[in-house]
């Protein structure tokens, strides 16, 4: 009896020490990114043997082999409901199959482990941010937060979740902060960048965007942010030159037509701003259309053709039926046409508009007195 027992204990002995060596033999390979052969080696193990299966699910899954590691890692589950390694791959898994509630239910298992883990939270917040469950992802992310205010990563994921719901001030004091810990993070740059004009901010723009050049290139983005910025402030000539470099990297948009026909008229260059405005029209399928059609009239208004500003202000009105562009109407014809019927008509048209403008309304009123038709 003591001879079997001992018998049975070396065989035992030797199993483990074999099972030991294969491992090490396929982290040996692993290390070395040889995930393939690896494979082969653990093939021979012990295929209910916990570190085997994580090991055959960690090899599938850095080959790319998404739905082949999943069952190793799920077997694992079956044996160890709270194997971290199996929870935190099959989470990341599932997000990369497009499961995301599978992977939320995976790092939410996670959290209730250990509730002190942030990089547990963050990924929960990713997953419910996936699904679209803001809300969710919202006090997820404040949760990681809360138990690691370095993480920068979080912060730039709340500061994105709160701009796209317009909490401006809520972006600034989580951007803020993360700033604080690494005041270089690019990405948090941009964000405040964007966050600050959105609130009229032009020259914390300008600021924010010009510290960012120092440590990366220029992009479209950084151009479009200084481009709006400096219109708002009306320095035109720099307004030209963001334009210029979006249409130089071939970003053809409406808008930049638009800020580029304003600009050349600010400076002087009248029939370049018609040609940028006609081109932001043709561009346009927006309600701004109207907007394009307008400036197009105030500009040939400057060069004094008239009947040129009467069809814009005419196509104008016709994509909006704003009651603005009657006065403009009524007061071009005024100008052009010594037969003042077409201007009274107009003018009469306005009066009757829901348009607030007084000074306009006023004028109208003042110039139909003259014509004795009020």
């Amino acid at each position: 009896m003591k001879h079997t027992i001992f018998i049975l204990s070396l065989l035992i002995a030797v199993s483990a020490t074999a099972q030991d060596s294969l491992i090490m033999r396929a982290d040996s390979l692993m290390a070395n990114y040889k995930f393939a052969k690896a494979l082969d080696v653990l093939s021979k193990g012990d295929s209910l043997d916990q570190d085997v299966l994580l090991r055959i699910g960690q090899c599938h899954f850095r080959l790319g082999a998404s739905g082949l590691a999943v069952r190793p890692y799920e077997r694992v589950l079956m044996m160890d409901s709270k194997n971290i390694t199996a929870l935190n791959q099959l989470g990341q898994l599932y997000s990369r199959d497009g499961d995301f509630g599978k992977a939320l239910l995976s790092f939410s298992r996670l959290m209730s482990i250990d509730s002190t883990n942030s990089y547990y939270c963050k990924q929960a917040g990713h997953m419910a941010s996936r699904m679209d469950d803001m809300t969710t992802a919202k006090l997820l992310y404040k949760k990681a937060l809360n138990l690691n205010p370095a993480d920068t990563e979080a912060s730039l994921s709340l500061g994105t979740i709160l701009m796209d719901l317009e909490e401006y001030e809520g972006v600034d004091s989580v951007v803020n902060l993360a700033l604080a810990v690494d005041g270089q993070y690019k990405p948090l740059l941009l964000l405040k960048a964007k966050a600050a004009l959105e609130q009229k901010k032009y020259e914390s723009v300008i600021i924010t965007v010009n510290n960012l050049l120092e440590k990366s290139d220029t992009l479209a983005v950084h151009a479009r942010l200084l481009g709006v910025s400096y219109f708002h402030l009306a320095d035109y000539k720099k307004v030209v030159t963001c334009m210029n470099f979006m249409m130089m990297s071939r970003y053809e948009s409406e808008w930049i037509y638009y800020y580029m026909g304003v600009a050349s008229r600010e400076l002087g260059d009248v029939p370049s701003s018609i040609n940028f405005f006609k081109l932001a029209a043709q561009k346009s399928i927006s309600e701004n259309t109207s907007t394009y059609y307008s400036q197009i009239g105030q500009s040939y208004e400057e060069m004094g053709d008239y009947n040129g500003a009467i069809k814009a202000y005419r196509a104008a009105y016709n994509y909006s039926k704003e009651g603005i562009l009657l006065y403009h109407l009524a007061r071009t014809y005024d100008i052009y046409y010594k037969d003042k019927a077409t201007a009274l008509t107009y003018y009469e048209k306005y009066l009757q508009s829901d348009d607030t403008i007084r000074r306009a309304k006023e004028y109208a009123k003042k110039r139909m007195q003259d014509m004795g038709k009020f």
